[in-house]
């Protein structure tokens, strides 16, 4: 079972320091797959990168918060941004510990945190929000329910193949496959948020494309209906007027961007 971050006693700038080396350490050295912090008011936005992905998938979305004058972490999920060899040794209990930095980062100086997560990070966010204080939860194409081929038998699968071919040849991606037993560790954490999901009782926004071809939009409405907050929000996109297919941070999403920034905004007055 997943827990509360355990607090650190540092300053901001001392864990988003550690932060950044252990991300280095990793191979993780550039803009956009380490993490990414920018401190500029009491309110921040913890912001929670997708599975096989990097933290660059949300720089477009902080760069809009930080307008509005929110302070901004994107955390580097563990084994993300850096090497497939690093993302082999992972469990999804490493990649909820590695948020543990960023959530400490904000709540050291914020009066007031949203976690915002988009596909696994949406299953990272709402274990997050469930077991540490937080005023609001974005949820930007969550992966409640995904679409990988042969998702149901991937407890198998792990046993045969070390990775799964990505489907979807144009979307924008850190690593170029679906390591099988990472899939497998997406499962069991699709498993665990499922029975406390619907203990999640501050306001919650769900954003997705109406068709989307990595993750089940009816299955995650479903979920948000069934959390007890009384404080719900769901923006549904055409995907061909939008033009998106999964990421909905891609950087031509304007308007996405802006509504989810929007959403913050007010739930964070």
């Amino acid at each position: 079972m997943l827990y509360s971050f355990k607090k650190i006693e540092k300053s901001a700038e001392e864990i988003y320091k550690s932060d950044l080396e252990k991300a280095h350490q990793a191979g993780a050295q550039i803009l956009g797959r380490e993490p990414y912090f920018r401190r500029h008011s009491d309110k921040g936005v913890l912001l929670i990168h997708g599975f096989a992905a990097a933290p660059n998938e949300l720089l477009p979305l902080a760069y809009e918060l930080e307008k509005y004058g929110f302070s901004v972490y994107i955390v580097r999920v563990a084994g993300h941004g850096s090497s497939l060899e690093d993302f082999y040794k992972t469990t999804y209990i490493d990649w909820y510990n590695s948020i543990a930095e960023g959530y400490n980062t904000l709540a050291s100086f914020c009066s007031k945190i949203c976690i915002a997560g988009q596909s696994n990070g949406g299953l990272l966010a709402t274990a997050a929000a469930n077991f540490n204080k937080c005023d609001s939860l974005a949820l930007i194409a969550p992966a409640y329910k995904v679409n990988i081929p042969f998702f149901s038998l991937i407890s198998v699968i792990r046993k045969i193949i070390k990775n799964i071919p990505r489907f979807i040849k144009d979307l924008e991606f850190n690593y170029p496959v679906f390591p099988s037993e990472q899939t497998y560790q997406l499962k069991l954490l699709q498993d665990e948020v499922a029975q406390y999901k619907k203990n999640i009782n501050v306001p919650v926004l769900l954003a997705v494309s109406e068709k989307d071809v990595l993750i089940s939009p009816k299955e995650a409405e479903k979920t948000i209906n069934d959390m007890a907050s009384s404080d719900k929000t769901v923006y549904t996109y055409n995907n061909k007027e939008y033009n998106v297919k999964h990421i909905l941070t891609e950087k031509h999403s304007v308007k996405i961007i802006s509504d989810i920034a929007e959403w913050i905004k007010e739930k964070m007055a």
